[in-house]
């Protein structure tokens, strides 16, 4: 019997998988310098940061969750690479968290964050208005794109060929003599 070949999008996944989570730990750290930041600033992400305490509460949930996350990706990604099904699993299951979080994420940017920046670019001119502007459009718009990636690694790791390729046919049995 011959064995079945490995899928490409297995090791495209898997190496996907471990640079997204290397990728998300350094986007976490960039969130946690913003947040940490002392003083006045002008910008405005900051400012609003600093006046809601639910979007506060929200980045203090997401950030340990995240790099959680991101040790699952990083787990799932290895085990994909070594064709064991468990990396196949873990990345269905970060693929559904990494969905319904994004969502909510989307969802507390847009009460928390899009809003306000949307109501202080209404309030000033120039290149103020503009850069709050283009951040409330521009982080609505990454986060839809944070979608894709869960959304994909869910559909690719539930096909039939994929599932084949971490369940390979038994061995007929031997006959009795």
């Amino acid at each position: 019997m011959k064995p079945m070949e490995r899928p490409g999008s297995v090791t495209a996944f898997g190496i996907l998988n471990i640079a997204f989570a290397v990728l998300g730990v350094f986007g976490l750290l960039g969130t946690i310098a913003l947040f940490s930041m002392t003083g006045t600033s002008i910008n405005p992400v900051v400012k609003i940061m600093r006046e809601s305490p639910a979007l506060a509460t929200w980045l203090k949930l997401s950030i340990p969750l995240g790099l959680l996350s991101c040790g699952v990706l990083l787990a799932a990604g290895i085990g994909l690479l070594r064709l064991e099904n468990w990396g196949r699993k873990l990345s269905i299951g970060y693929a559904i968290y990494g969905i319904i979080f994004s969502t909510i994420g989307l969802v507390m940017n847009f009460i928390f964050l899009l809003g306000p920046l949307l109501e202080e670019a209404s309030r000033k001119q120039g290149p103020e208005a503009a850069g709050a502007f283009g951040g409330a459009v521009g982080g609505s718009i990454g986060g839809c794109f944070g979608l894709i990636y869960p959304i994909l690694l869910l559909v690719f790791m539930t096909r039939p060929k994929i599932l084949a390729a971490f369940h390979p046919p038994s061995p007929p049995p031997l006959p009795f003599t």
